[in-house]
């Protein structure tokens, strides 16, 4: 932005001395006593990474989408998204831009402060895009499923949930090729 140079043509090693970007994310969790200890929990997030040069856009700071939030390390930094129900799915440089929905009715099995312990119903919607010329906010991979989730003060949150890919179910693909464990390791994952 403050330089006059050609950083299209310039090598790695220059082009991105300086990295000028500018990075965006909203986060809304909204929860509802049904009836008794029956919770629904409704979620909505959103990112957006920006630039400042078409030709000198960001490769950190992208957005992974799918998975389980646990894998999909990289050298570059991503922010993981993880998706129940799918594989890591965005593009392998990352999406700048995210958006993602999610559905769940939890419900307590114990409440022990030494063990907390709750079962869930859940419904997602997520997707990623690269570029706001490709962005469609109403073009969304679904899943849904079950899950369950341990607190203990030792370790911390623990969860395994059980998701189906909606959109991995095609004409010849068997239902236990569409569905996927998703493990949880101290943190619910974004």
């Amino acid at each position: 932005m403050f330089s006059n140079q050609d950083y299209e043509n310039l090598p790695p090693s220059k082009k991105y001395k300086w990295i000028e970007y500018h990075k965006y994310k909203f986060s809304a969790q909204w929860y509802q006593r049904l009836k008794g200890n029956l919770i629904l929990k409704l979620a909505a997030k959103h990112g957006y990474l920006g630039y400042y040069n078409q030709n000198l856009q960001s490769p950190f700071e992208r957005f992974q989408v799918g998975g389980d939030g646990l894998s999909g390390f990289t050298i570059y930094g991503r922010d993981i998204i993880a998706q129940r129900g799918y594989e890591i799915y965005s593009n392998p440089a990352g999406a700048t831009i995210f958006n993602k929905y999610v559905a769940e009715i939890r419900y307590p099995f114990s409440l022990n402060p030494s063990s907390t312990i709750y079962g869930l119903a859940f419904y997602e919607a997520a997707n990623a895009w690269d570029n706001f010329k490709s962005f469609n906010p109403f073009q969304l991979r679904r899943s849904a499923g079950l899950g369950v989730r341990i607190f203990l003060p030792m370790f911390g949150l623990l969860g395994l949930d059980y998701g189906l890919g909606f959109d991995r179910l095609t004409p010849g693909t068997k239902f236990g090729q569409a569905t996927k464990f998703s493990f949880m390791l101290g943190f619910e994952p974004e």
